[in-house]
Order: C-alpha cells, then structure tokens, then sequence
C-alpha cells in the first residue's frame, strides 16, 4: 500500500525512533508498504518516519543494492565525498551533502539475521541518508546555517504552490 510520506516540519522527523525487536509480520507489512510508497515517489531509499512510523525500518534501493531492514549501524566509514541529495519530504530540494564514500554496516535484515557488509557509493550515500531519519537527522542537517536556510526557504516556496 502507497503511503503518505510526511513533509519537512512534521514533528516526527526530528525524533529519534525506537528499535525494531525483530522483523515480525506487522514490521514486514510496513516494509512493503515503504517499499510501495518508495517505488511510487520514485526514490532509492526510504525509512519509516517518513511515513510516520517511529521504527528503525529502512529500505535501500540503490546502486545494485537492495536492503530491506531495520536497526541500520555503522560500524566504520572511509573517506568522505560530496554528492547531491534530496528527499521527498523536503519535495523539490537538491544539495550536495558530504557522506562516506564507504562504509562498512550491520542491520537485521527480513529473515531476522544480523547481516555485516560493506557498502560503497551510492548504496553507503542512502543507507547513512536513512540512518539519520531514525535519529530525526534530515540531510540539510549537514548543510551549513545559511544554506539550510536557504533549503527551507526554497521548500516552503515549492511546497506552498503545490497545496
């Protein structure tokens, strides 16, 4: 099922969601229905604040990765570069944002095993990108002051045409 995706300014996407015990049947629904809404808004990521669920689930759909998880970790990283970034709850807004160009991740995928792998480009780019909504971080967090301001300005303008 396509779900609604929550827009920059609701409260849920600067809180830090809780931990997912496992992957159950409820937490398997909510993977297909992020997945659905993910295709949909044809994205390449999406974690489940950003259809208002406070779990740590995340999809990765992204440089021939396909991660369907929860708990996402890093457990280290390599050196950094800048790429351009967006989400759809910020609709309509790009910036470059620097990000690891790889990492090395652990996560509890759909069958309930603890998986460790290393991702690179832009697989790394969207699994730290969705890491942060679990812990209400938005990727103009890492814009510098004036920029983020600027992000905001830029969205609220697009945004308010659209409804």
């Amino acid at each position: 099922m396509i779900r609604d995706i929550l827009k920059y300014g609701d409260k849920i996407l600067f809180e830090k969601c809780e931990d997912a015990a496992s992957i159950g049947l409820e937490e398997k629904d909510i993977l297909n229905d992020m997945w659905d809404t993910m295709i949909f808004n044809k994205c390449i990521g999406l974690s489940a604040p950003q259809i208002g669920v406070s779990k740590r689930l995340f999809i990765v759909n992204a440089g021939g990765v396909v991660i369907r998880g929860a708990n996402p970790e890093i457990i280290s990283e390599g050196a950094l570069t800048e790429d351009i970034e967006g989400s759809p709850c910020l609709l309509g807004v790009q910036r470059h944002v620097r990000r690891p160009k790889k990492i090395q991740c652990r996560y509890l995928d759909e069958s309930g095993e603890i998986v460790e792998r290393e991702l690179k480009g832009i697989a790394a780019r969207v699994f730290c990108h969705e890491k942060d909504h679990h812990d209400g971080i938005l990727f103009i967090e890492h814009l510098k002051p004036v920029q983020k301001k600027l992000a905001i300005k830029e969205f609220e303008q697009k945004y308010n045409k659209l409804i």
